[in-house]
């Protein structure tokens, strides 16, 4: 609501007729023309596309239900977005007190969204390498690209549609703030600047984007009535945060009041006077709007200053956190240490209790040490550096592909590539952040966890069976629970008979029935193993069926699967294989829905390593290795394995679709109920592979982001903590904790041989459950198909 004073004037302004008329009476002795007799004259229409004088009109994202803070709507987010990185960049070139001021409410920033589908790619790789350097009183402008769905709702159906069709997901946006040539305060005048918006129309003139490309403009502060304004053509849709300058219709009654004037009896001099005071009334008006929007702005800019210093805080945070966990210090009780390592063995427990004394709980943290140097990397600088322009990373497409220990106990090197995308990309820090720490958070519950619990079981018949319970509290479980039912709905839609492939299968198989049970296997990874580094070529995914005749759940004999003979079930089998199964086996391994699970494959490629590695080498993190508490890396979400088994089994009672099809003679149903198989990483077969190439990359990768080639992918790695932060070894040469690991093997000879008999004979018990499954899992039909007669 507006302040008593403000909303005083704002209620003036708009009687300014009554008032001023009364004015004129005294000031000249002359009256106003009776509206009766005379009507006012009105301004003519605008003509063509041109915008009527005052403030553009627009949505006011201030006065929309649930928006508190309108620099957060993502109508203005890329201009919050640019005040953070010009914040940044002043951060990173010592200029801390200038960077304050890049979340000043003197400045105002603009944006406009620009359609992809009307720019070339030569345009937008100018435009994206078109950047502004960090400074406070010159010109500073970004472009980027934004999701398109979350503007669509605010741009023209038709053009989104349009876009979606022929270029993809995505829109560009540049964004721009005002330059200001005078004293940086509230009393800086509107004739020593440059508007965001002028910027803006210089930026496009530059880069010849035409006026067509121009889908939504959106400020800070309203499109002004005084320089501003008339750059925006009347078909544009526009919005703003808050109220600023003079409105149209506040412009509407000036005109009219003049018109007014010029048709009183008043001498010259007095309709000059008269003019006067109603530009001076006006402007006292927008000089208390005006002064109400800054300090509006300036409390939304504190917000968004707060949240940027949060989420960096985060993000260096997450970095520092990457592939390093302090997991290994915390200290057990002293009546579990024995039976946690020995099972309880006599003569275990003495030593390991020597162990803790010389390795205490509570080492100093090295954090505060080791995060300056978290952003001077080559993930560091994609996620969280100063004046970043992501150039189209897709980092949902995001992958391991090398991990090394080189053993200074603060964590490992790693390296990610990225595949560089302009249009169908996801340049989101977000993104980036949640794929890279998905990743990290895998390699140590495959390592904590025991390689034969590494499986997810969606059966409708064992509900209590889902997932290993420890392995069901994390996001590595979430991922492959969530792909098993994605395979599944796969499936279905490539069987669906409105498919090419669907109808062409179900025109070639034998009897009336399909039942196969598909699992998500391991296919042989390519490596190169060099010494304590990993590089990681390629690790594809493999998809096997088995089929089986399941016997009837109780439902009617229409829909159970009549028996077919060994001829029928191999064909329909070949049938399936090479209609459906290829396509599923390229969806699992290319296709952006099972992003997350080629990611959590990749780290359980790169932790089978490490846990060979460990075997013949001290290694930072051996001692997590089958200890089976994944405590420390938890889902952050409130995902159950129950959710997905809940959702699994409504697709599997009603289906994925149900078509019926009239023929000349008959009818023909096709009813899918669905089909369920498995997820089974318990075992990850390798081979090694040259990768000289590899190591370069990598190597550049650690500390800069890395395009090689071609430029169609991108590199991004990162040294341990302590060498980013240019600590070298740990002084004093080892830890206690690492001297502690270095005497354990010793302290625990006597026993060593006695756990390996233990261990053989819990690995030939402990075959997979999914397995085991397979062989006992109740007969059911998974797609049926039924002809009726007329």
């Amino acid at each position: 609501m507006p302040e008593p004073r403000v909303h005083a004037r704002l209620t003036r302004a708009g009687h300014l007729l009554a008032v001023l008329g009364l004015a004129l009476a005294l000031v000249g002795g002359g009256t106003v023309p009776d509206a009766q007799a005379a009507p006012t004259p009105k301004p003519a229409p605008p003509a063509n596309d041109v915008r009527p004088p005052g403030a553009a009109d627009g949505l006011n994202l201030s006065r929309l239900k649930g928006v508190e803070n309108p620099l957060l709507h993502p109508l203005l987010l890329p201009v919050a977005d640019l005040r953070q990185e010009l914040y940044r960049g002043l951060l990173a070139k010592g200029q801390k007190a200038a960077a304050e001021d890049a979340f000043a409410n003197y400045r105002n920033g603009a944006v406009e969204f620009i359609d992809p589908t009307l720019v070339d790619f030569k345009t937008w790789e100018e435009m994206r390498n078109d950047t502004a350097e960090p400074n406070l009183d010159g010109q500073f402008w970004r472009f980027s690209l934004v999701r398109l769905d979350s503007v669509a709702a605010f741009l023209d159906p038709k053009a989104v549609a349009r876009i979606r069709k022929e270029s993809g997901p995505q829109l560009i946006a540049m964004s721009t703030l005002n330059v200001l040539s005078g004293e940086r305060d509230g009393g800086t005048t509107q004739e020593k600047s440059i508007h965001s918006e002028v910027l803006l129309d210089q930026l496009r003139t530059a880069h010849k984007i035409p006026d067509a490309a121009r889908l939504y403009a959106a400020s800070e502060r309203q499109q002004c009535e005084r320089g501003c304004s008339h750059l925006h053509p009347r078909s544009l849709r526009t919005g703003f945060g808050w109220l600023y300058g003079l409105s149209t219709r506040a412009m509407e009654l000036r005109a009219q009041r003049f018109a007014q004037i010029d048709a009183s009896d008043a001498t010259p001099r007095q309709r000059t006077k008269l003019k006067k005071q109603v530009d001076e009334r006006l402007e006292e008006d927008r000089s208390l709007l005006n002064a109400r929007t800054k300090q509006q702005l300036g409390h939304a800019l504190d917000q968004v200053k707060t949240l940027a210093d949060s989420d960096r805080d985060k993000t260096v945070s997450a970095l520092v956190g990457m592939f390093h966990t302090d997991a290994t210090r915390r200290c057990p009780p002293s009546s579990s240490v024995g039976r946690s390592l020995g099972r309880g063995l006599p003569g275990v427990a003495a030593p390991v209790m020597a162990l803790r004394a010389a390795a205490p709980c509570g080492e100093a943290e090295e954090e505060d040490r080791v995060r300056p140097g978290a952003t001077a990397t080559g993930l560091g600088q994609a996620l969280a550096g100063p004046a970043l322009n992501p150039g189209g990373i897709d980092f949902t497409s995001m992958e391991l592909r090398y991990l090394a220990d080189p053993g200074d106990g603060s964590g490992l090197q790693y390296a990610f590539e990225a595949g560089r995308d302009p249009w169908r990309g996801d340049a989101r820090t977000s993104t980036g952040l949640s794929a890279a720490t998905l990743s990290s958070d895998a390699f140590f519950v495959w390592l904590s966890l025991r390689p034969q619990d590494f499986w997810v079981n969606l059966n409708p018949d064992e509900p209590d069976r889902i997932v290993d319970r420890d392995l069901g509290t994390t996001d590595a479980g979430r991922v492959l629970l969530q792909a098993d039912l994605l395979m599944k709905k796969t499936v279905g839609r490539l069987i669906h008979p409105d498919t090419g492939a669907g109808k062409d299968l179900w025109n070639r198989i034998k009897g009336q029935c399909l039942s196969f049970r598909t699992w998500i296997v391991p296919a042989p990874a390519s490596v190169h193993q060099q010494g304590d580094k990993l590089y990681i070529l390629d690790a594809p995914l493999d998809v096997k069926m088995e089929t089986q005749y399941l016997k009837s759940r109780g439902v009617t004999a229409g829909q159970s699967c009549p028996r077919r003979s060994k001829a029928d079930e191999e064909h329909n089998e070949r049938v399936y294989r090479d209609l459906v199964l290829s396509k599923l086996k390229k969806a699992i391994n290319t296709d952006r829905d099972y992003a997350d699970l080629r990611r959590v494959y990749l780290a359980r490629v790169a932790a089978e390593w490490y846990r060979n590695l460990s075997r013949t080498r001290e290694t930072t993190y051996g001692s997590l290795i089958d200890r089976g508490d994944a405590d420390a890396w938890r889902t952050k979400t409130s995902w159950k394995p129950t959710d997905t088994f809940d959702a699994f089994v409504r697709s599997y009672t009603k289906g994925e679709f149900k078509v019926t099809r009239r023929a000349t003679r008959d009818n023909a149903e096709y009813v899918t109920t669905y089909t369920y198989g498995g997820v089974d990483l318990t075992r990850v077969p390798m081979r090694n592979a040259p990768s000289a190439e590899f190591a370069a990359q990598v190597e550049r990768s650690l500390r800069a982001s890395d395009t090689p080639g071609t430029g169609r992918t991108a590199w991004l790695g990162a040294p341990t903590p302590r060498q980013a932060a240019g600590l070298g070894e740990p002084a004093g040469g080892l830890s206690n904790s690492a001297l502690a690991l270095r005497l354990l093997p010793t302290l625990l000879v006597p026993v060593a041989g006695l756990l390996w008999w233990r261990r053989r004979r819990l690995n030939g018990a402990g075959a997979s459950p999914l397995r085991r499954a397979v062989a006992s899992a109740p007969r059911s039909p998974l797609w049926s198909r039924t002809r009726r007669s007329r």
